[in-house]
């Protein structure tokens, strides 16, 4: 797309409250399953699995979903090109691992955003406004000189204004189902901000080594996975250096630097990995075992402890409540998910909905 239309869309996006942002459908799936705390432990993810139907046999469909909406149809012919587009767009084309979870991604983009979230968009009355549209779709327009330039913007990058439009539809009634979701959420109460701000203030400071099983591992990976991190762990009970270990054997990023992590508090880890580390006393206590997270397995060092300043509290009511509203749009997430019965035509999509990426 052309760097100006680009360059607005873009901005349009960072509108949105941080909370629920999301700039594609795609975006929208990533809330769900990205971490937002910039470390290497990522976000713990739902357990609510699809119901999954009869698989299709009728190799013009790729997906069929059913609900209380009615049901949707993905045909295989645009099934397809949405994979090559989508694999082109981002560099993948020749990577197989990565196209596969692509194009699980997309089938997931169906089922969840267009058929749920959009059914009950509609059921709620909150698609987006043929005026709302109009008003974007000006707004990008008075980017550029005139009407001609703005169709060649448009015709560079093989977008029609029909499909600018569709686009910035989906955008609007995302925003306002996520927006929607969201508004469910409780608010802090005075004491819940206290407790979270003196929680925040115990500080840490650790390293790690990690090591990550193959993707889609199977038992045996995970296992082999495993036994090569207890094997570190017994170098370092018997007199090797945790860093110089995790400078040759971490997967992480941060394996260059000994695999420190530095300071960080309650909340910026996954659960597991926080209350492995919060539970070790000692500056240099290592865990006594290779810690599982979602991510892979990790070796944890103590390297120090200290007692912050307390939050100020506008912060942390702010904080709370992102995290109650990303829980709140989880839970409606789920709700929808359960709602819906999947049949998928094995012999073009090939990917399973329920088996959780690692």
């Amino acid at each position: 797309m052309n760097a100006s239309v680009q360059s607005f869309i873009q901005s349009f996006i960072q509108s949105f409250p941080s909370s629920v942002r999301g700039g594609t459908a795609l975006c929208f799936l990533l809330l769900f399953t990205a971490c937002g705390s910039g470390q290497e432990t990522p976000a713990q993810t739902s357990d609510v699995q699809y119901a999954m139907g009869e698989p299709l046999s009728d190799a013009s469909l790729a997906v069929v979903v059913t609900s209380e909406f009615g049901a949707d149809t993905l045909s295989t012919q645009t099934f397809e090109e949405q994979v090559q587009f989508a694999a082109m767009q981002f560099g993948i084309l020749s990577d197989a691992e990565e196209t596969r979870r692509l194009r699980k991604s997309i089938v997931e983009e169906f089922v969840l955003l267009q058929h749920l979230v959009f059914g009950e968009a509609d059921r709620l009355n909150l698609t987006a406004s043929e005026e709302a549209v109009e008003q974007r779709i000006r707004q990008i327009m008075a980017q550029f000189p005139d009407e001609a330039a703005f169709g060649q913007a448009l015709a560079e990058d093989n977008l029609t204004e029909e499909g600018l439009r569709e686009q910035m539809g989906n955008d609007i009634t995302q925003r306002a189902m996520l927006d929607h979701f969201a508004a469910t959420a409780e608010e802090p109460e005075t004491e819940d901000i206290l407790a979270f701000s003196e929680s925040r203030a115990e500080e840490v400071r650790a390293s790690h080594i990690l090591f990550i099983p193959p993707p889609s591992a199977t038992a045996e990976q995970k296992d082999s996975t495993l036994h090569q991190a207890e094997a570190v762990l017994d170098s370092i009970r018997t007199g090797a250096d945790f860093a110089e270990m995790a400078q040759r054997h971490s997967q992480g990023p941060s394996g260059a630097l000994g695999g420190d992590l530095g300071f960080f508090s309650r909340g910026d880890m996954v659960e597991p990995f926080e209350q492995a580390t919060y539970a070790l006393r000692d500056s240099g206590d290592v865990t006594k075992e290779p810690i599982e997270t979602d991510f892979g397995y990790h070796l944890i060092k103590l390297t120090g402890r200290r007692i912050a300043a307390l939050m100020d509290s506008t912060e942390a009511h702010q904080m709370i409540l992102r995290e109650r509203q990303r829980d709140a749009i989880q839970r409606e997430i789920d709700r929808l998910r359960a709602s819906v019965t999947v049949h998928i035509n094995p012999d073009v999509v090939d990917v399973d909905l329920n088996v959780r990426e690692e």
